[in-house]
């Protein structure tokens, strides 16, 4: 479920809830599931006139699996090169981050997961070519494979990281402070209550503003 406005509609092919504004909608079951099928964070995480499977793998692994990222080395030139007759997709020509040592090491770890995103362009619209060529949407998540967003949804809800990370990252924006060790039993319950209710936000909410840690604060910097 989301909030559409009547172009917001159109971009998700689903009839406009509303006239003007914004306007809660369902949507068709299937790729869009979460947040991986949402417009906002397909949009944000690609380049202004194309997808990225990088920043779309390294949205998963930062956000969702609290896996830190190195930047690339200074000066190295990042660009892919453009789509020709023996590459038309960007799985083909994602190929030179694996093959170049200076690039493999971070790259495997961010694009095999982003390349199951690329049945939505870069502003999140669904397709079903690039090119001309049908996209395949496979890929890996440290070492399971998967077909498509849905199939990555579940792999990235089901891997021993994304929970953990979840509450940590709702508790650091819920009290304003970064974690430094000392909230290891507070975080512990929390995400205890976070897998017993099924991963519900809500409950994680509910649980953190009930905490001590939420009514408690430090001296000023």
């Amino acid at each position: 479920r989301t909030f559409v406005t009547p172009k917001l509609a159109s971009m998700y092919e689903v009839p406009a809830p509303s006239a003007t504004g914004f306007a809660p909608v369902e949507l068709p079951a299937g790729r869009r599931r979460g947040l991986l099928g949402h417009i906002s964070i397909l949009a944000l995480y690609a380049h202004p006139t194309s997808t990225s499977a990088t920043l779309r793998g390294k949205f998963v692994r930062e956000k969702l699996l609290c896996v830190t990222i190195p930047p690339p080395p200074a000066n190295l030139n990042t660009a892919l090169p453009e789509p020709t007759e023996a590459a038309k997709t960007l799985r083909d020509r994602v190929q030179i981050h694996f093959t170049a040592p200076t690039c493999a090491s971070c790259h495997l770890q961010m694009d095999p997961i982003g390349l199951g995103l690329e049945q939505f362009d870069g502003i999140g619209r669904g397709r079903t070519k690039e090119n001309g060529v049908v996209i395949d949407p496979s890929g890996t998540l440290d070492g399971a494979a998967f077909s498509g967003p849905e199939s990555l949804g579940q792999l990235i809800h089901d891997h021993r990281a994304f929970a953990p990370c979840i509450v940590r990252k709702v508790f650091q924006y819920a009290t304003g402070v970064a974690t430094d060790g000392s909230e290891v039993d507070t975080l512990d319950a929390l995400l205890g209550r976070f897998i017993a209710t099924g991963y519900r936000m809500k409950p994680l909410l509910a649980a953190i503003a009930s905490s001590p840690a939420f009514r408690s604060f430090g001296a000023p910097h």
